[in-house]
């Protein structure tokens, strides 16, 4: 294609616990599979930082981390030109790179945690139902990535016993007596190993999150698993924002709920296969809108 642009991905350096984080570089690396020209973009810090940080990062700046599996090439001055397509996420405030073309990537519910502040002609994406602000875009489409870890498997042990837990963006939720437990084992900020390791050692995981990936990741490993609730008022409307949650995880800790997590936990591995090629195919209408946009 003659008139192919550049797109340039803002984001912050590769984290194997952050979700948007993971879903922007996957996004980097499937435009690229697809014949497209993508790039990452450095972000700079989203935190107010004092004048001895701000001069450390720029005498000593640290590079941005990839992931080696992935196609995602760290873009230049060079490839960023007055007709490249610039996508943010929510958390980022205006449009520092001062980019003529804008798509705002809402991968998270914005103003929850971050102030925001959005351009007139932006062209706005969701990760889900919960991230969308319809006053503003009258309906964003989807655009999501979601990825089965492998580093999650069920080893079927007979042992199980004890309960951990997640925080995460639930922070500001009152905590349970189930996970303020000496032996409650909290999980944030642990690798991958460590956590499927906890999980299949565990007999139940209570997030305090209601949209993190690891509520499937420890049904996947055979926990069952609880979202704690605040947000909505019922599972059906916390299932209609969050389509992963349909299958292996209870919306609190009512009796029908756990029996809803166990008796459908089979079927949840199935369900994230399925949304995998949905994925792709989301990333696909992204293109063509996207060229719709901006390249017509």
């Amino acid at each position: 294609m003659a008139n192919k642009r550049n797109y340039i991905v803002y984001t912050f350096s590769w984290d194997e616990n952050i979700g948007g984080i993971i879903f922007m570089h996957n996004l980097v690396h499937e435009l690229n599979r697809m014949g497209e020209r993508a790039f990452l973009w450095k972000g700079a810090p989203i935190y107010k930082q004092s004048y001895r940080q701000r001069l450390r990062n720029w005498l000593r700046p640290t590079p941005m981390l990839t992931n080696p599996l992935l196609d995602t090439p760290i873009a230049h001055r060079r490839d960023l030109s007055a007709d490249s397509i610039v996508i943010y996420p929510e958390l980022v405030r205006g449009n520092p790179l001062k980019a003529r073309n804008v798509v705002r990537w809402l991968l998270y519910k914005p103003n929850l945690l971050h102030p925001f502040s959005f351009g007139p002609e932006e062209m706005f994406f969701r990760a889900g139902g919960m991230s969308d602000v319809l006053d503003i875009t009258g309906g964003a489409p989807d655009l999501y990535l979601w990825k089965i870890n492998p580093a999650y498997q069920n080893e079927n042990r007979p042992d199980r016993k004890g309960v951990c837990y997640m925080v995460r963006k639930g922070k500001n939720k009152p905590r349970i007596p189930e996970t303020e437990a000496p032996n409650a084992i909290q999980i944030d900020s642990l690798s991958h190993a460590e956590i499927n390791e906890i999980f299949n050692r565990c007999d139940t995981f209570y997030s305090y999150d209601e949209a993190t990936m690891y509520s499937q990741f420890a049904a996947i490993c055979g926990c069952t698993s609880i979202v704690i609730p605040g947000m909505f008022s019922s599972r059906e409307e916390w299932a209609g924002q969050h389509p992963n949650g349909r299958f292996g995880i209870a919306y609190g800790t009512h009796p029908t709920e756990l029996e809803h997590a166990r008796t459908t936990r089979h079927l949840l591995l199935k369900d994230l296969q399925r949304k995998e090629e949905e994925s792709l195919e989301t990333v696909r209408n992204f293109v063509n809108l996207t060229h719709q946009r901006f390249l017509a």
